[in-house]
């Protein structure tokens, strides 16, 4: 009666391994209705900064700056004045047609200091411009490879509820032949049911994550969508090697153009105080009585002027350069302040950077380990020396290091890339 056992586990076992061998490869991503060609990262960017609509009100912006620089001169343009008249006179009975064009500029520092707040002013927005594409691309290519993670988290979860059955199939199997308590198959059976809501939730999460990406990127909800690239490439780093010399960071650069903006502001408020004005105006006026000839006259003066005002320490001029200065100060003081941070910044990342690729090296091993583990549980529980508890734990084992591989890979990916946007570097440099 043994040995008819065993043989008719075997068979069971061996129709188990076959049902295994039949699924369906997971796919890797999630389906999605109609088909797409897979996105890459790069591609992903190309159609953000396309499509994106907080970087088009950027675009708005930086386009009206432009416009303010070319009109920038325009306090140097000369008013032109036309007029047309008819006076009578009831003493003497007669009728006076007269006409005037006048012409006037006005010539002051001013105006030259207009122009380079204007110029200022435009660099500002070009840099802001500029720092909102690359935290676009930043955004972009961290929500990539976070939804790459969700996806292949996903197939962990599959994976995880194929092994489940997988177990569940042959305690089943062992207990209709007498080698398994039926309370073995129930607690399989608990386990397999288990990991179908993680699964479902996991589906759901990333259905959502995936039309927030849809949005960011431009694109209908409805439009197909797949994901090119993975985190594998991530998970196989062991070194990284960081640039000896770099540029400015977003924040830094930022400041920078503020202080500029700043000192800029400050020589027109101090030049307000002591430089004068120029006015050159010139009018023709010709006038003609009874219809008779026309008589010309007109003239032509010049006037340079300077405000006294503004020499007194009290008087309006010099409180707005003083508070001119005050703005330098404080900018500079950011500067400093800011070059610090992100200092800081950057050696935290660099740090963050080493711990995630030693971590990694440890996650490898231990997805190694738990595979082989598994492996070893699955032969020993067929044949009987494992309970089905022991082949329950080293699954989830293999399951939560394969996830936690995965979440490490991310981590390093989005320190990579925070590290690429704080060292102003291209995107894609670092881990290559």
């Amino acid at each position: 009666m043994r040995r008819f056992s065993m043989l008719i586990l075997a068979a069971a076992l061996a129709v188990s391994a076959a049902r295994a061998q039949a699924a369906p490869p997971l796919p890797p991503a999630a389906s999605t209705a109609g088909t797409a060609e897979a996105l890459t990262p790069a591609a992903a960017v190309e159609l953000a900064l396309a499509g994106n609509l907080s970087l088009a009100r950027s675009r708005v912006d930086l386009a009206a700056a432009e416009r303010a620089l070319a009109r920038a001169w325009n306090g140097a343009a000369p008013g032109i004045t036309l007029s047309a008249g008819a006076r009578r006179s009831s003493a003497m009975e007669t009728i006076t047609l007269s006409g005037s064009a006048g012409i006037s500029v006005t010539l002051a520092p001013r105006t030259l200091h207009e122009i380079r707040k204007a110029r200022a002013a435009l660099d500002a927005q070009t840099l802001a411009y500029d720092t909102a594409a690359r935290s676009l691309e930043l955004e972009v290519r961290k929500a990539y490879y976070s939804l790459a993670l969700a996806r292949e988290n996903i197939a962990v979860l599959r994976q995880s509820l194929a092994t489940a059955q997988k177990a569940y199939d042959q305690a089943e199997a062992k207990r209709k032949a007498g080698l398994a308590s039926e309370l073995d198959a129930l607690s399989a059976r608990v386990n397999l049911e288990n990991l179908k809501p993680g699964l479902e939730s996991a589906l759901t999460a990333y259905e959502t994550q995936k039309a927030r990406f849809k949005q960011t990127l431009g694109l209908d909800p409805s439009a197909p969508l797949e994901l090119a690239g993975s985190l594998a490439e991530a998970s196989s780093i062991s070194k990284i090697e960081l640039p000896v010399s770099f540029g400015d960071s977003p924040a830094v650069a930022t400041l920078r153009a503020s202080l500029e903006s700043a000192r800029v502001a400050e020589a027109a408020a101090r030049s307000a105080t002591r430089s004068p004005s120029l006015l050159l105006s010139g009018s023709y006026s010709p006038q003609s009585t009874d219809s008779g000839p026309w008589k010309d006259g007109g003239s032509l003066s010049a006037t340079l002027s300077f405000s006294l005002d503004s020499l007194m320490p009290w008087s309006a001029a010099r409180e707005a350069a003083d508070k001119a200065r005050d703005a330098v100060i404080k900018a500079e003081s950011q500067l400093a302040e800011g070059i610090v941070a992100a200092d800081i910044s950057r050696e935290s990342l660099r740090r963050s950077i080493e711990q995630s690729l030693s971590s990694l090296q440890a996650r490898r091993l231990t997805v190694e380990m738990a595979e082989r583990s598994y492996r070893l549980t699955e032969e020993a529980y067929a044949f009987g020396t494992k309970d089905v508890l022991s082949l329950q734990k080293a699954g989830d084992t293999l399951q939560e290091a394969r996830a936690n591989l995965l979440k490490e890979a991310f981590n390093l990916v989005s320190a990579l890339l925070d590290l690429e946007y704080a060292l102003g570097l291209p995107f894609g440099t670092l881990g290559r």
